[in-house]
């Protein structure tokens, strides 16, 4: 390998040739703006000086006019009607003027109103009798009375350029007779003489321009005389000027040439002066510096080039000197070693990243060494088989961590054709696959099966290409894979249940829900994965009972309970929530499996069968109160009767007319100042007077002092004054009769507004002694006439006394005195 390198490619000459030019684009950028911003400042500065100098000619040529309008005007109002109507006389009156001559070189003409020259001056100009009402100026005069400066036209006697001077003349009320007309010669010498005689600069000159007509009207440069003006637009300066612009700038004239021109108006003739001077001229200066600033920088390139050379050859020798050692190591094979550093700077530097460089490589070929082992470890650690083949199907490599799912020995594989070791079907699937992976250059999959003892397998192959024709394959059975998928499927199903499902990980956040959980709550699957179940609660259960209900379920692998929950619409409604933990093979959860089932319906139904409960009660309550509030004394009169003549149903009269005298407790404790108003203490002292005085039996009622009398609700005053009295009346037949007392007491709950009456009397409990098989008990008319809510009822067996404890709180009592309504 040779280290020379091309002179050209050689990096010092292509440095070395950038550097010049960065060095002549700088440089002539400079150059390129100095001579533009010093043409600018001389354009400005020969702007000002030019502008001066027309300034001070157009002052002059604007006082001549001035004289020659004073002088015309003057003579005007000097003529009267009798003069012009006499041309002898209007011939002798110009005629001893001179001064008007003096002015006006072209001669001096009188009109009568009609336009008709009657006296001039010269005569010889031979314009007497001529009508000149077509010249603008002496139309202007004689039609509209205004004093005005004609455009530049060639005369019709003098065949000149020529230009008029004209004004009125009026009678003594005002009225125009006449008119008085002053013409200048351009082709001799006049006043303006000074503008065609001067010259600006070597080259330049000046020009009288009258812009109303866009006409030059006299110019040192006798070619522009009466030579009109370009037409609007062509001419961007010449246009400013018309305008009224009063300044300098560099244009083309009409003659083609580039100058330099500046203007002044001319403000009582409504013209202007320019002055131009070619842009050659004014701006011959720049060349010369430009020519002298191109010789510096050819001399400056050839100095820069040299030296630029010469440092880049010294500064790039250690570079050249490592890529000879490269070289040298290159063609004689030896191991690279580290190149030697010559100086500490960016080369120096490089030389020592490249060493580093070469130390790294040579880690990394050991680390390729140490990834090869593994990788051939790894290769005899998958548990798949790996074979390699040539595209006509030759088996060439087989590997197979287990020989046993071969199906064969690996000897039965090598150097044999795929049609011999498989059968045809799936012999011909995999040259097909062999083909397509080789001809496209990517992976081909397939999928077959195979019958080993008589049991049928399942197999997955991914092809790959490799190198020279060859492709690997490697299989996989997936026989337990399609099992596991069928069940999957069959969960898949199951889970689209009629129940809601979701599915949560550990974390509780949802990973998924079914479609019955869409039809119950109203959100799709993909509105709540990834989010918690906490979107779903309602305001009428606190956030601590859901904390609570997951920690069971954590806890105890499962929860379930009534909740309220918020549909999508904003609709809250019961649900029956089951939450179930899944475990993995450690005993740790992976998931949590929530159902919902809305039991709105069985709500209803529950509710219904409430109502009619309460129905069926309130509707007994009525009939027993309708039946025995009418013929209340007479019935009890009759049941005494009866119970006289009849002993042996003294007990069961006795409990009716205590039923009776129940209802007239409540009937008489109505009576007083608020008629709805019933207290639980007065109407239970009452039952236990009228028990007592009914059954001979003592009846001990034991109210605490400073007792909060309690209301009984109205709706519900009859039925508890009956149960009160059936508790009571069953204390004294079942043990207080033969005891001889029976004690009652009202104390608090042990819940909040809730009052318990303790019914105590000595005897013993029967197991089944809630059950009769007597029509009307008073064990069944207790159960019928108890409240389904408010209301408590139990029996306890204290040695040899039996407690019966009735716990009553809102809505069927209220203890503040008043019901609420």
């Amino acid at each position: 390998m040779t280290s020379m390198v091309p002179a050209l490619r050689s990096l010092n000459t292509r440095v070395t040739l950038g550097t010049l030019a960065i060095f002549l684009v700088s440089l002539w950028s400079l150059s390129f703006y100095a001579s533009q911003m010093l043409r600018k400042d001389m354009e400005q500065l020969l702007g000002e000086q030019q502008f001066s100098t027309v300034s001070m000619l157009a002052d002059s040529v604007n006082a001549d006019v001035n004289d020659r309008w004073g002088a015309l005007t003057t003579v005007a109002k000097t003529i009267g009607p009798a003069l012009l109507g006499n041309a002898a006389s209007m011939q002798a009156f110009l005629d001893e003027r001179p001064l008007l001559q003096s002015h006006f070189n072209g001669g001096v003409i009188a009109h009568r109103v009609d336009g008709t020259a009657i006296a001039e001056v010269p005569t010889s100009a031979g314009r007497i009798g001529v009508n000149y009402m077509d010249v603008d100026t002496v139309a202007a005069a004689l039609k509209e009375g205004k004093s005005t400066i004609g455009k530049p036209v060639m005369g019709r006697k003098l065949q000149a350029p020529v230009f008029g001077m004209t004004v009125p003349i009026r009678d003594a009320q005002g009225k125009v007779i006449g008119a008085l007309a002053g013409v200048t010669n351009l082709g001799v010498p006049g006043f303006l003489n000074a503008i065609m005689d001067s010259r600006y600069g070597k080259n330049g000159g000046y020009t009288l321009v009258m812009p109303q007509h866009r006409m030059h009207v006299i110019a040192t440069d006798q070619r522009l005389t009466m030579k009109e003006l370009p037409a609007p637009g062509i001419n961007p300066l010449v246009d400013r000027f018309i305008q009224g612009y009063e300044g300098s700038g560099v244009t083309t004239n009409a003659l083609g040439v580039h100058v330099l021109v500046s203007a002044k108006a001319v403000p009582l003739a409504g013209w202007y002066v320019a002055a131009a001077l070619p842009a050659a001229e004014a701006f011959a200066p720049i060349g010369a510096v430009q020519r002298r600033m191109l010789l510096a920088t050819v001399l400056l390139t050839f100095l820069a080039g040299g030296l630029t050379w010469l440092i880049l050859k010294h500064q790039l020798a250690p570079l050249q000197t490592a890529a000879a050692t490269l070289a040298g190591m290159s063609d004689s094979g030896r191991p690279l070693q580290p190149l030697a550093i010559m100086r500490r700077d960016e080369i120096g530097m490089l030389i020592s990243g490249f060493n580093r460089l070469l130390e790294t490589l040579g880690q990394r070929e050991g680390a390729l060494k140490q990834s090869e082992a593994q990788n051939r470890a790894l290769i005899s650690a998958i548990p798949d088989l790996i074979f390699t083949n040539r595209r006509d199907g030759e088996y060439l490599a087989v590997h197979a961590t287990d020989a046993s799912t071969l199906l064969a020995s690996p000897e039965t594989f090598l150097h044999r054709k795929v049609e011999e070791v498989l059968p045809m079907r799936v012999a011909n699937l995999f040259m097909k696959a062999f083909a397509d992976a080789v001809d496209s250059n990517s992976m081909v999959e397939l999928n077959y099966s195979l019958t080993v003892g008589g049991k049928e397998r399942q197999f997955e192959a991914r092809v790959v290409p490799s190198v020279e024709d060859t492709v690997i394959s490697i299989v996989r059975e997936i026989t337990g894979r399609r099992a596991a998928e069928q069940e999957l499927r069959i969960a898949a199903t199951a889970f689209e249940c009629q129940e809601g499902m979701i599915i949560t990980d550990a974390n509780r956040i949802i990973l998924r829900t079914n479609q019955s959980f869409t039809r119950i709550m109203g959100y799709s699957n993909e509105e709540v994965v990834g989010k918690t179940t906490t979107f779903m609660r309602s305001d009428r259960l606190p956030a601590a009972f859901f904390d609570a209900a997951w920690e069971t379920a954590r806890r105890d692998g499962s929860w379930q309970a009534e909740v309220w929950h918020k549909r999508k619409n904003g609709e809250v409604f019961p649900q029956w929530l089951t939450s179930t933990a899944v475990k993995d093979e450690h005993g740790s959860i992976t998931h949590y499996v929530v159902t919902h089932i809305d039991i709105t319906r069985q709500k209803q139904q529950e509710a219904k069968r409430r109502a009619d409960e309460a129905a069926h009660r309130d509707t007994l309550v009525r009939e027993v109160h309708h039946r025995i509030k009418n013929n209340l004394q007479g019935i009890t009169g009759l049941l005494r009767q009866f119970a006289q003549k009849y002993p042996e149903t003294a007990n069961p009269m006795n409990q009716a007319i205590g039923q009776v005298q129940g209802i007239s407790v409540i009937h008489g404790l109505q009576g007083g100042a608020d008629p709805s108003s019933v207290r639980l203490c007065e109407l239970t002292s009452a039952i236990a007077a009228e028990v007592q005085a009914l059954w001979h039996t003592s009846v001990v009622l034991d109210i605490p002092p400073g007792w909060i009398p309690c209301v009984i609700a109205g709706n519900e005053a009859v039925p508890i004054a009956l149960v009160i009295n059936e508790l009571i009346v069953n204390a004294v037949k079942h043990g207080g009769k033969a005891s001889g007392q029976v004690s009652i007491t009202l104390r608090k709950g042990v819940e909040p507004d809730m009052l318990e009456i303790t019914i105590t009397n000595r005897g013993q409990l029967v197991p089944d002694d809630m059950r009769t098989d007597r029509p009307h008990s008073g064990l069944q008319l207790i159960a019928a006439l108890m409240p389904r809510h408010g209301a408590r009822l139990a029996r306890e067996q204290h040695g040899d006394q039996v407690m019966t404890l009735l716990a009553l709180g809102p809505p069927v009592i209220f203890p503040h005195l008043k019901e609420p309504t």
